[in-house]
């Protein structure tokens, strides 16, 4: 007779058996992480006259930091930025008129721990060679930050928040000025 008791699987077969599982969150983690993949810029716009102005934020360095994070995300989508609106293919006007920061989760005592951070732009876009105007919408970059303890390390969360909202930001424009193309 042959002994059928119960053997408890493999440590491998186990793992293995999860691997599925796995699979799928990683995906669905990687779907709602914000990531929009990499957008290229149609041939007849490479060439794009930047201009950043601050109307609605208080904050030193926020117009400087636009535009750089703009110049770096219409770089990665394979344009340039030029200084002469002539040698341009579109003029992009930017507008920053918010800087949002919303307590989003309290402690005990009601005192805010978490903040999301929104940077509010008003864009518009226009082809120089047809005047045709190309995007006129607002965009909203934003970003999640805790408050560690102290005021030093509040304003570096803070600091961190408003480039990764910028980078958010940024992508968020490029794209919808590829989007219709």
């Amino acid at each position: 007779m042959v002994d059928r008791a119960y053997k408890p699987p493999s440590l491998l077969a186990s793992r293995l058996s999860s691997l599925p599982a796995a699979i799928l969150v990683i995906g669905l983690v990687g779907a709602g992480c914000g990531y929009h993949g990499q957008a290229n810029l149609p041939n007849d716009l490479q060439r794009i006259h930047l201009t950043v102005t601050n109307k609605g934020a208080s904050r030193p360095g926020l117009e400087a930091a636009t535009t750089q994070a703009l110049t770096q995300r219409i770089l990665s989508a394979g344009g340039r930025v030029v200084a002469e609106e002539t040698q341009a293919d579109a003029m992009m006007q930017a507008a920053i008129v918010a800087l949002e920061n919303n307590p989003v989760a309290f402690d005990r005592q009601d005192i805010a721990q978490r903040f999301r951070l929104a940077v509010v732009l008003n864009v518009q876009v226009i082809q120089r060679k047809d005047k045709v105007e190309l995007a006129n919408e607002q965009v909203r970059g934003e970003a999640y930050y805790s408050t560690p303890p102290g005021i030093t390390g509040t304003e570096v969360a803070q600091n961190d928040a408003i480039r990764r909202a910028l980078r958010d930001l940024a992508d968020k424009v490029v794209t919808r000025v590829v989007d219709p193309f």
